[in-house]
Formats: C-alpha cells, sequence, structure tokens
C-alpha cells in the first residue's frame, strides 16, 4: 500500500477491499458520495486522462476479465467526450473506444442480451464519424432493437443509414440500408414488403458482388434469408442464410444470430427430427444456452414424445426470460415453442394458456409481424377446447392480420375456420378453405405443417362424409409426419386411420 492509499484509508475516505487483480491491493470508496465528489473536483482534462490511463493499464492487466472490452470501452469513451468538450478530439481514441464497445455488444448479442446490446451499440454508434458508418455494428443493432420490441427506431437508423450513405455517393451503403429497412418492414408494414424486399435484393446483388463486398452480401443474403421464411420457404431460406453466413466469414464476421436462424430453419423446414437433434448436439456446446436451441430442442422432443423433457426446457428458459425483461423471444417461445408442445402432449387447456399469454406480450410489444402467426395458433389451441365460436373469432383475428404474404398465418386461419365451418355444416365452404391451406401447404417446405393442413382436410371430409378422400388426406398427413420424423402426430394419424378402416 503507498502511503497516499495509507493515508485516504486513515481518513476513512476509502477502506480495503477484495483485490480483482492477482497481485494487486483493493480498495473501495466508503461511500458513493466521496466517490461522486472526488470525481467532480477533478478539472475535465484530468479526468479524461486518468479514464486513457486505466484503459491502457487494464488492457495490460485485466485480460481475465469477461467484461474487458465494455470497461475499456467505457474509459475510453468518457476520455473521448472529456477531449471533444474541452475541443481537443481525439479521433484515434473515438474509433479505439468504438471497437471496444462494438465487441462488447457483439458479445451480448451472442449471449442474447439484446438489451445490453442496444445500449453498447449505441454508444458506439455515437463514436462514428459523421461522415462513415460501421455496417457490420448498424446491422447488429438493428437486430437487436427488434428483438427488444423497437422495430420502429429499427427502422428509422436503417433509413438514416441509407441516407448517410447516399449523401455520401456510397451505392453499396445505401442499398444495404434500404435492404435493411424492407427486412424489418417485414415485422413492422408487412403488406407488400415482400415483393419491394425481393426487388431490392435482385437489384442489389449484382452490385455487391461487383464492389466484392462479403459484408454487403452478407445483407442481402441474411434478408433473403428472412424473406424466404416468411414464405414459407424454409429450406431456401436455410441455404440463403448459409450463403450469407460463408460472406459474412469471408469479411471476418461472425453475426452472433447464425446459429439460432439456422436451427429454425431445420426444426421448421424438411430436416428430419434426429438430424435437427444431432445438429444441436454438434453445435450448442460452442452457443452455450442459446434460447432459440432449446426452444427448438424441446419441439423437436415433444415430437419424439419426450414431453417433460420438453416442458422442463421451455419452463427454464421462460422464467429467464422473464428476468431479463421479456421481449420479443419470450414471447415467441411462450407463443410457438410452447403451444405447440401442449398440443402435441394433448393438453389443450395449457396449450390455450400459453398461446393467449404469447399474443398478450406480442401485442404489448407493437408487433405485427408475429402478432398474426400468434392469433393463428391461439385459434388451434381454442378449437382443440371445442369452443367453436371463440376460435372462429381468433382465426378471422388472424386473417385480418399481417400480412397476406405470410404463408403461415394464411395456412393457419383457413386451417381452423375450415373445421369449424364444417362442423357447422357448411360443409362446401369448409372444404374449400381446406383445399385452399392444403394448397399453400405443399407450395412451402414445412414438413409438419403440411401434415397438419392434410389432417385437417381428412376431418373435413369426414364430417362432409367422404371417408375415401379422409382416408386418402390422413395417409398423405402419415407420409408427411414421418419424412419430419413427427412420431406423436404420426402415431395419433395411424390410430385414426385404424379406426375408419376398422368401422
Amino acid at each position: 500500500m503507498t502511503p497516499n492509499l495509507a493515508a485516504l484509508v486513515r481518513k476513512e475516505l476509502i477502506r480495503a477491499d477484495r483485490p480483482r487483480f492477482a497481485g494487486e491491493d483493493g480498495f473501495r470508496f466508503r461511500h458513493l458520495l466521496i466517490r461522486d465528489a472526488a470525481y467532480e473536483a477533478l478539472p475535465k482534462a484530468t479526468r479524461a486522462e486518468l479514464h486513457d490511463r486505466l484503459a491502457s493499464w487494464l488492457d495490460q492487466h485485466g485480460s481475465e476479465l469477461v467484461e474487458l472490452d465494455e470497461i475499456v470501452g467505457y474509459h475510453l469513451e468518457q476520455a473521448c467526450r472529456y477531449r471533444a468538450e474541452l475541443g481537443m478530439p481525439d479521433d484515434e481514441q473515438a474509433a479505439a473506444a468504438r471497437r471496444r464497445l462494438t465487441a462488447a455488444g457483439f458479445r451480448a448479442n451472442l449471449r442474447q442480451d439484446y438489451g445490453g446490446a442496444v445500449s453498447l451499440f449505441e454508444r458506439a454508434a455515437a463514436l462514428e464519424p459523421a461522415t462513415g458508418f460501421d455496417l457490420a455494428l448498424e446491422t447488429e443493432l438493428g437486430v437487436a432493437l427488434l428483438w427488444t420490441g423497437r422495430g420502429d427506431e429499427a427502422l428509422r437508423r436503417a433509413d438514416a443509414l441509407a441516407e448517410r450513405a447516399a449523401a455520401a455517393g456510397d451505392r453499396v451503403g445505401e442499398l444495404c440500408g434500404r435492404i435493411q429497412s424492407s427486412t424489418v418492414g417485414l415485422y413492422l408494414e408487412p403488406e407488400g414488403t415482400t415483393g419491394k424486399l425481393a426487388a431490392l435484393i435482385e437489384g442489389a446483388l449484382p452490385v455487391f458482388q461487383a464492389a466484392g463486398d462479403d459484408l454487403a452480401l452478407y445483407v442481402a443474403y441474411a434478408a433473403l434469408s428472412e424473406l424466404e421464411i416468411t414464405r414459407a420457404r424454409i429450406d431456401a431460406g436455410l441455404e440463403a442464410f448459409e450463403r450469407a453466413y460463408a460472406h459474412a466469414q469471408h469479411a471476418g464476421y461472425v453475426p452472433p444470430g447464425s446459429f439460432g436462424q439456422r436451427a429454425f430453419c431445420r426444426f421448421a423446414g424438411t430436416t428430419p427430427v434426429p438430424e435437427l437433434l444431432a445438429w444441436l448436439d454438434e453445435n450448442e456446446a460452442r452457443e452455450g444456452r442459446d434460447y432459440f436451441f432449446r426452444a427448438y430442442r424441446a419441439g423437436a422432443l415433444a415430437m419424439l414424445g419426450r414431453f417433460d423433457e420438453a416442458r422442463a426446457i421451455l419452463a427454464e428458459a421462460r422464467a429467464e426470460l422473464a428476468e431479463r425483461g421479456g421481449g420479443i423471444l419470450l414471447a415467441n417461445i411462450t407463443a410457438f415453442e410452447s403451444v405447440w408442445v401442449e398440443l402435441w402432449a394433448g393438453d389443450p387447456v395449457a396449450a390455450a394458456e400459453f398461446g393467449a399469454e404469447g399474443f398478450r406480450l406480442h401485442e404489448g410489444l407493437g408487433d405485427p409481424g408475429f402478432l398474426s402467426t400468434a392469433a393463428g395458433t391461439l385459434a388451434l389451441a381454442i378449437y382443440a377446447l371445442d369452443q367453436l365460436d371463440e376460435a372462429d373469432a381468433w382465426a378471422r383475428r388472424a386473417e385480418e392480420l399481417g400480412s397476406s404474404d405470410d404463408a403461415d398465418k394464411e395456412m393457419l386461419w383457413r386451417r381452423v375456420r375450415a373445421k369449424v365451418l364444417a362442423r357447422r355444416g357448411e360443409h362446401a365452404d369448409g372444404e374449400r378453405l381446406a383445399l385452399e391451406a392444403v394448397a399453400i401447404c405443399d407450395e412451402t417446405e414445412r414438413l409438419d405443417a403440411q401434415g397438419d393442413a392434410y389432417a385437417d382436410l381428412a376431418e373435413v371430409l369426414l364430417l362432409a362424409g367422404k371417408l375415401d378422400g379422409a382416408v386418402a388426406a390422413l395417409e398423405t398427413a402419415v407420409e408427411r409426419y414421418e419424412r419430419k420424423g413427427n412420431i406423436v402426430s404420426a402415431q395419433r394419424v395411424l390410430a385414426r386411420l385404424a379406426e375408419l378402416r376398422d368401422a
């Protein structure tokens, strides 16, 4: 302990504390007010110098700190602020602070702490030069804003990026901003956005390829993946994202959400359940406790009839997300995976409860992109409770919400309304809607949803007395379920086929 420190201890201004670094002494102010008074008494130039010196010291001695980038970035950021206020801006130091805060933001995104990521990325973006921008930073900030339910801000930032790039004569940057804006629009202003986004991507790809800009190509192919997923062409979405991921790697950038997107496509597309679980096992060790991985693992286990395991995974994930403030991730796990697991488990009461809560969460976030699918999923659960009028009301609500380009919601509301109409004796209209749902499903790569659509068509045909058509539809449903590896749904339909053949 130095004499100066010893004197401060004697005056009871500081006290010994547990050291954070090996071989060093640790001290703490006896009260926060003492710390604040001491800090405020320092001239701005001295504060800037001390922040700078501490950042340098931490770089040399703080390698064991998990949050090193965030802490060093903070001190560099403060040094920049004070020097700018003194009329002595330091562009090199601002760039260093931006790099550290951006790196910390990437790690926050990776652990799905989207609120923390937004704060770090916004602070990093504030340090950008007036004439430039960091495309990776802006991309990840937009993602984090979306997942915290701040889509309007994501849209504004993307539009501002396009305007700044256009003013600077940067065609690649302008197109990236416009693509990001339209991608956000899939969630906020979905009607008609798919056509606009498809045209943008088609026009931008040759520009990006000619420029040899891998990061811009990542933006384009990631947007194409989102577009294909909206159309329920899930395998095409996976292919597009794999291309996006390859370009990101060439640019020295690994998008934090890349494994979640690839996991979703394998869960929702044609990847068989055993192959999905093997892929999750292989990648989960690297990704840790990723909520997307956990949600799709739960869904896959439920398809195999392992309901207790699936429920435990989802309950833990919901509790953790609620503690962290919720957001769209909690709303999704509640409105979708939790509902599906309970429907497969044969508990429509629990399914409807989760569906209602998930819809409420999405509605509270002002999230039109997921709201229509949440309404349609809730309608399915309520129909399973045999509450026809309420199921019909939710199906109609799903029809009205969202975009007509959203294949999932277009299938869902038709499936529910078809069964309700058939139950009411309106067989022609019910059959028409059931056939429309099947036609939409057959254009998608959602094997499990195809099985559901054919099973629903069989129910409608049975109510109309069309036994042969119903049997054929059930046989097709079994074929789709078995290709996906959904043992629970396949066995359920096989049992129904056996009943019909024995009758």
